[in-house]
């Protein structure tokens, strides 16, 4: 049976958010979607579904690559306490984070390889009337199925 991308964005989403969310973490929340508008939360982190290639390997066998994008997001200022410097340190906090958790899960249950599958290039984006530094990350998780 093919395995199915929400499956594997799911358990992507659950390493992520046990691994950079909450006190003492680099994010203060994180979806398995990309929500329309993060209701001012700062920094936000999104997995969301970015296509898939699935392989016969044999007649009963078959191979997926599933790709995701993992949102970095940002406030880039709030004209008070929070400004650029803080932003650009954030999402640098943020990125460093993503790629400890890629370090240390190359296998786990519904994958056996997780890589990058290219660069991240930052930009700037407005998500509710506000404006976001984002930084999308691609990445390619191969599974059996």
């Amino acid at each position: 049976m093919a395995v199915n991308r929400k499956t594997v964005r799911g358990a992507f989403a659950t390493l992520l958010q046990t691994a950079i969310v909450g006190t003492g973490k680099p994010a203060q929340a994180l979806y398995a979607y990309r929500p329309a508008d993060f209701a001012g939360q700062s920094p936000v982190v999104t997995v969301s579904s970015s296509g898939s290639r699935r392989k016969s390997t044999t007649r009963l066998a078959s191979t997926a690559d599933v790709y995701l994008q993992v949102g970095l997001f940002v406030l880039y200022s709030d004209n008070a306490t929070w400004n650029p410097d803080d932003s650009e340190d954030a999402l640098d906090d943020l990125e460093a984070a993503l790629a400890t958790v890629m370090e240390q899960n190359q296998s786990a249950t519904y994958w056996y390889s997780l890589d990058y599958s290219d660069r991240s290039q930052r930009r700037d984006v407005m998500i509710g009337g506000q404006e976001y530094a984002f930084e999308p990350v691609e990445v390619i998780i191969r599974t059996n199925g």
